[in-house]
């Protein structure tokens, strides 16, 4: 298999030809990233809310409610373990129903992320 040396300035090791970083430098980069997101993108009030006692008692309620199960993957008849609960409408749209139960579902991370795109989708369109 071909490889490549990584992208960081003075390192020499050789890592596959599909990756940018060697394993030393690939944790660097991306706790260098989080910080820039948390730091000037991450909304703060959100981020607090998501750290409240509030947050984590309906959300362990919600995984409870559905047996910590992925909703989406089980209307699939897939059996997937959920580890996001997600708001179905986005707290960004309606801070109100951030706590509303008949708007929290568990999903498993790839469907929160078709989920989320989704969503993206739709505001960019005017949805």
């Amino acid at each position: 298999m071909p490889k490549k040396i990584c992208n960081q300035v003075g390192c020499n090791n050789l890592i596959s030809i599909s990756e940018r970083y060697c394993g030393d430098h690939k944790r660097i980069v991306s706790k260098y990233k989080h910080r820039i997101y948390d730091n000037h993108k991450r909304n703060k009030d959100h981020s607090k809310f998501y750290h409240s006692k509030e947050w984590k008692s309906i959300r362990e309620t919600i995984m409870e409610r559905n047996g910590g199960l992925c909703k989406r993957c089980q209307q699939l008849d897939i059996i997937t373990n959920a580890d996001v609960v997600d708001h179905i409408i986005p707290i960004t749209e309606d801070y109100t129903k951030r706590l509303d139960l008949s708007n929290l579902q568990p999903l498993c991370h790839s469907c929160h992320n078709k989920k989320t795109a989704d969503d993206e989708s739709m505001k960019g369109r005017g949805a």
